[in-house]
């Protein structure tokens, strides 16, 4: 899913498409509710009355006449998913009915709204109500929003066989990874909705904004560790995907959180969000949404090429997207030495360090040396990451480098602009060998290596400002992706996106992880972590964001506390 291009749908299409779907697929089989009657009134919707016969539904939406439409079911103890399209339009409703209260949640959702790009796209409005029986007193209670799933992680394994992580990352926010998906594997995000009906009962459901598009819901029982639910959207190839399912989970854990306990989600303010919400106006589908894809054009080859022309690097210009009020401080560390990194399959630099950053580097054995400027922190005992633009080379490269001292070992992350995908986002070469220097002897055979030591791990990062400045989490789902969640200002989990990355083991509890921001800004973010001071150091490499499409480096830095870990890499094993 992260790399499938989805077809811009158009509404006619999707309406011809909906008018012939008769009634939803599903493997299992549908409760009895020939000859049921009931109506559901909702707080701030219309008052929804259902007639079930003969296999067919009766729907009647605010006091209209009832139209006649094809429907699905199913019944999970005492909760009942009915989904069911309203003919003539491209308008579904999917309710959840506790018949053991009466209290009911509806969600509405629709395709081709004209305030989204994406006519694919569902959207939705969710509903809370009751049963309204005649002469009954209305219940006070309701379901409602809550933050008590943020953080659960849960492997699906649902009735065609598909199995999905899903991690509750935020209060409304969730990631998804396709582990059994030929080419899953890589963390999604979508926008999210959490919904408690009791305390071992919840409805979760997203929207595949900016991927499919697709509407997904499921009622979930945690005392079996089982959910039924609905999908209902559109897959790349175009063919209409309504059906409902079944799954089974396995908690693969619980993260930490960090809102107040009296907090429940749903309390945010929309408005802080800009242009991630809807348009003054708009009363329906408030909500936040990480829109990224277009958000960033892309750039010509010749442009890319010639990205390094004129660099933007530090210590002239030292900005990032994050700012980074806990980075380490520069290291003299490296002043006055003269190293090469010999890197395995050939590439190797030479370096003389003339001061705390500048630097002049040549390729090995060539006779003109070039001078930079360039970042050195010092994270561990003699282990050093530095970074540089490699002025004027074809793609503005850049060497970011982690070097280890005390054993002689050397990786490096030799960078570009342009990576296959997309001209502007960076594309790197991530290189193994040694660093050669006077009073140290490099192994022959020893080296850094690929680790899947942090799977499962999540860490909170704290850049700058204590408790109100720029924390994040961030949860490593996958052995090649990872997933950030910014935090609201009340401590609980807010935006979520997640990026393909590498994760590289330098020495014990020191470890290097480097994503690329790739289908949105296409920057490349990599950190030396010390999981013994519980601080990183790190550099921001890509485009810089001032329109002149030259490269750039910014260092980044925060501390952490642990958040927890997910018991998930079983999950990866071939």
């Amino acid at each position: 899913m992260f790399r499938t291009k989805y077809s811009d749908l158009k509404s006619d299409f999707i309406a011809e498409k909906l008018a012939a779907a008769g009634a939803p697929a599903q493997l299992s089989s549908p409760p009895s509710l020939d000859g049921e009657e009931f109506t559901v009134a909702l707080d701030k919707g219309p008052k929804l009355s259902y007639a079930f016969a003969e296999g067919l539904l009766r729907l009647g939406i605010g006091g209209k006449k009832a139209v006649g439409t094809a429907y699905g079911a199913l019944q999970l103890k005492n909760l009942l998913l009915v989904s069911c399209l309203l003919p003539g339009t491209q308008t579904a409703y999917h309710l959840v009915l506790d018949r053991k209260t009466g209290l009911a949640t509806v969600f509405e959702t629709w395709f081709s709204d004209p305030n989204f790009k994406d006519a694919r796209e569902s959207q939705r409005e969710v509903y809370f109500g009751c049963l309204a029986e005649k002469g009954a007193k209305k219940p006070q209670a309701r379901h409602g929003f809550t933050s008590r799933f943020e953080n659960k992680g849960i492997v699906w394994t649902d009735d065609q066989g598909e199995k999905l992580l899903i991690v509750s990352n935020s209060c409304y926010y969730s990631t998804m990874v396709q582990l059994t998906a030929p080419d899953g594997g890589i963390t999604v995000a979508f926008p999210s909705d959490y919904i408690k009906i009791n305390d071992e009962q919840f409805i979760y459901a997203r929207n595949e904004a900016e991927f499919s598009g697709t509407f997904v819901l499921a009622v979930i029982d945690l005392f079996q560790m089982k959910e039924i639910g609905v999908r209902l959207g559109f897959d790349e190839g175009d063919k209409l995907d309504w059906r409902l399912f079944t799954a089974d989970g396995e908690l693969a854990g619980q993260l930490a959180t960090f809102g107040k306990f009296t907090d429940y989600g749903g309390n945010y303010d929309v408005e802080k969000f800009g242009g991630m919400v809807l348009k003054e106006g708009v009363t329906k589908v408030r909500r936040p949404i990480y829109r990224v894809h277009g958000e960033y054009p892309d750039i010509t080859d010749a442009q890319a090429k010639n990205a390094g022309k004129e660099p933007h690097s530090f210590p002239i210009v030292d900005e990032t997207v994050m700012p980074s009020g806990n980075s380490m401080p520069d290291s003299p560390y490296l002043i006055g030495k003269k190293l090469t990194l010999r890197m395995d399959n050939g590439p190797a630099w030479e370096y003389q360090f003339t001061g705390l950053s500048t630097l002049r580097w040549r390729e090995a054995g060539a006779r003109r040396w070039h001078d930079e400027t360039y970042k050195a922190f010092e994270p561990d005992e003699d282990l050093i990451m530095f970074a540089h633009v490699q002025t004027g080379t074809p793609y503005g490269r850049g060497i970011i480098a982690a070097v280890d001292f005390k054993n002689g070992l050397a990786t490096v992350f030799h960078s570009k602009i342009g990576n296959g995908y997309a001209n502007r986002e960076v594309g790197y070469d991530l290189l193994f060998g040694v660093v050669e220097t006077e009073g140290v002897t490099p192994p022959e055979r020893l080296r850094h290596t690929r680790t899947t030591d942090l799977v499962g791990r999540a860490f909170t990062w704290n850049y700058s400002g204590g408790e109100a400045g720029l924390t994040s989490m961030h949860v490593y789902t996958s052995p090649w992706a990872y997933s950030w969640t910014i935090y609201l200002d009340n401590q609980e989990g807010g935006m979520v996106w997640s990026s393909p990355c590498e994760y590289v083991k330098l020495r014990k509890d020191c470890y290097i992880m480097s994503w690329v921001e790739e289908t949105s800004a296409g920057g490349q973010g990599t950190v030396l972590m010390n999981l013994r001071t519980m601080h990183d150091c790190g550099i921001f490499y890509g485009l810089n964001f001032d329109g002149s499409n030259a490269v750039g480096m910014s260092s980044i830095g925060a501390f952490a506390r642990d958040a927890g870990k997910l018991d998930i890499l079983k999950y990866y094993t071939p």
